[in-house]
């Protein structure tokens, strides 16, 4: 018997908070060392505004970062509202797993207007799935990957009921995704396809 999607999405979550976790500590420690030094020379009478301005715009643009990184976990960790928002799920899971990849030497882009790309009525932990499983290959596979929304996915479907398909480009690698995600997510009428270059990502409307 094959793996639940809760099961897998708890997998798949653990892994995504992993990789932020290093880059959520970092930004943490940043905020903490900028704001010690604008305290300590705040302390000094003779010290000019402009002497901390710029550890101080670099504390503010660190917790940001900090910011964004914690609403992504805590909204991935509830509950998925049905029917799922594809495109925000994506860009909240991109969020998490872009710093680290900088980090790495790599890339993730994507998109913004895949925030319009569209709501699925599929299972929201299988939807979860999916996206994350997918990002996960995509990053360990390719320096470079662009997630935009697909025009091209390779079934015939008839454009009133044509699914919404993101797709993620890898350039000239090949991602791979374990097998049990791809028959959890299928059982939830996901389809999931692998090709040199691209992973299609395929959600029932």
């Amino acid at each position: 018997m094959g793996a639940s999607v809760d099961a897998l999405w708890l997998a798949t979550l653990n892994q995504i908070a992993s990789r932020a976790a290093h880059e959520l500590k970092g930004a943490l420690n940043g905020v903490s060392v900028n704001l010690e030094v604008v305290r300590s020379r705040a302390e000094k009478a003779d010290v000019a505004a402009s002497a901390v301005r710029t550890f101080a715009s670099s504390a503010a643009e660190q917790l940001d970062s900090v910011i964004e990184l914690a609403e992504a976990l805590l909204a991935l960790s509830r509950p998925a509202r049905q029917p799922v928002d594809v495109g925000r799920s994506l860009l909240m899971m991109s969020s998490l797993l872009s710093p680290a990849a900088r980090a790495d030497g790599r890339e993730l882009r994507v998109d913004p207007t895949l925030s319009d790309v569209g709501l699925t009525s599929a299972n929201g932990n299988a939807a979860r799935v999916a996206i994350g499983a997918s990002l996960l290959a995509a990053v360990d596979a390719s320096p470079q990957v662009e997630v935009d929304e697909a025009t091209d996915f390779p079934h015939d479907i008839e454009p009133s009921v044509r699914p919404v398909t993101v797709r993620v480009k890898l350039g000239k690698h090949q991602a791979r995704i374990a097998s049990e995600v791809m028959t959890a997510v299928g059982a939830e009428g996901i389809q999931i396809l692998t090709e040199p270059s691209v992973i299609y990502i395929s959600f029932p409307r």
